[in-house]
């Protein structure tokens, strides 16, 4: 197992779902920095308060999510091969973002 503490944006807004057990849980996408100014993706999945708290966030969210983490490996659309994360959501931490400075700097 691996465990993992992903820091980065929310990319669209959280789903609701629903298993065919009756249980609701979340889905996400986050986007980290990765090496060289590329984007990192990791696929969230959250269960209980994590997945209610984590579908009030909305596009562009600032959070850290930790929990059990699994790589995987595709082929984008011209051919090249990928690397992504998914992560079952144990912990989770909204963040603010940097203040945007007002006004011309001094």
């Amino acid at each position: 197992m691996i465990r993992a503490l992903i820091t980065g944006t929310l990319y669209g807004a959280p789903q609701a779902r629903t298993a065919a057990s009756g249980k609701g849980f979340a889905t996400a996408k986050l986007r980290a920095d990765g090496k060289n100014g590329e984007s990192v993706w990791c696929s969230v999945i959250a269960f209980g308060e994590i997945a209610d708290r984590l579908l009030t966030l909305g596009d562009g969210a600032a959070l850290s999510i930790s929990g059990r983490a699994e790589v995987n490996a595709w082929l984008d659309k011209a051919g090249e091969p990928k690397a992504g994360l998914s992560l079952v959501a144990d912990e989770m931490v909204t963040l603010k973002a940097k203040p945007k400075p007002q006004g011309g700097e001094q």
